[in-house]
């Protein structure tokens, strides 16, 4: 029988929902100040100088295996359940960018303390360390103290063009903090342009496991050498119904996307290629 109590990945079915205190409520509107934060992918982050869209999971605290929580971590409202939370945002990372944002993890722990966490889930999006609460105190986020310790309470930023536009606190149950930003992002598109258009900067290539004609478009884009991000929409929640919003109500697979444009399936990649058309759209990236 799995202990709840020990184990982070499971929250206990009493967990104590935080209630809303008000200590977001005048982040909405607020530029972001330019501070350059350590990531966990070893290069620093700006919030308010990102190009797209940023999505910040800001969490109190992860576990480390074989370590105790703080005592009575489950009793506060709010403290349990950073690593699934931030294991939500990793399921829907692609989710996420397709809809045209990017995903970031912050909390007061060091770079450290974070990567251990990261290289242990295998997370793509890097985890920002506010160690120093130079954001923290800037933007006047709500934090909480525990053992002595100055915590983030949990909550999510999405920060346009360096101010923040939404703000989900607080963020109840944990784990339905990701579900919650893929709908809203969905019925809040950019005002520049439909969230169905915003895909990745590079090349996206929605597939299935079995698909022949997937394999050949990958094959394609491996043989000259372009780097691709895969979704396969049968694996990844959410992923088919981005899919049919971004290529305009399309539902086979492959549909693949270079920048902002639709280019098609299989054969239309092929007959890019073959007219040397694909050559000049890559160089436009």
């Amino acid at each position: 029988m799995t202990d709840i109590n020990k184990n982070p990945m499971v929250l206990p079915d009493n967990l104590p929902r935080p209630e809303d205190d008000g200590a977001a409520d005048h982040l909405v509107g607020m530029r972001v100040p330019e501070l350059s934060l350590r990531s966990t992918s070893g290069e620093p982050v700006d919030l308010g100088k990102l190009p797209r869209r940023a999505i910040v999971d800001a969490y109190p605290m992860t576990g480390v295996p074989n370590v105790e929580l703080p005592k009575g971590w489950n009793d506060i409202p709010g403290a349990r359940g950073c690593t699934p939370q931030t294991l939500a945002f990793q399921d829907q990372e692609k989710v996420i960018s397709a809809l045209g944002a990017d995903v970031y993890g912050l909390s007061t722990q060091t770079t450290e303390y974070q990567k251990e966490l990261a290289d242990r889930l295998g997370l793509s999006f890097p985890i920002l360390s506010d160690a120093e609460f130079k954001l923290t105190e800037a933007l006047r986020l709500p934090t909480m103290t525990v053992e002595g310790k100055v915590l983030l309470k949990r909550l999510t930023l999405v920060i346009n063009d360096g101010v923040i536009e939404h703000v989900f606190y607080p963020v109840f149950p944990p784990n339905r903090a990701a579900a919650d930003v893929v709908a809203w992002l969905k019925d809040n598109p950019l005002p520049h342009a439909a969230a169905a258009e915003e895909g990745p900067s590079g090349v996206l290539i929605y597939t299935t496991a079995q698909c022949p004609y997937c394999k050949a478009a990958k094959a394609l884009l491996s043989q000259r050498g372009v780097a691709f991000t895969e979704v396969d929409v049968d694996l990844t929640p959410g992923a088919a119904e981005v899919m049919v919003a971004r290529s305009g109500g399309r539902r086979t697979v492959p549909q693949i996307f270079i920048g902002r444009k639709h280019v098609g399936g299989s054969d239309d990649l092929l007959a890019l290629d073959q007219s040397g058309k694909l050559a000049a759209l890559l160089a436009e990236l």
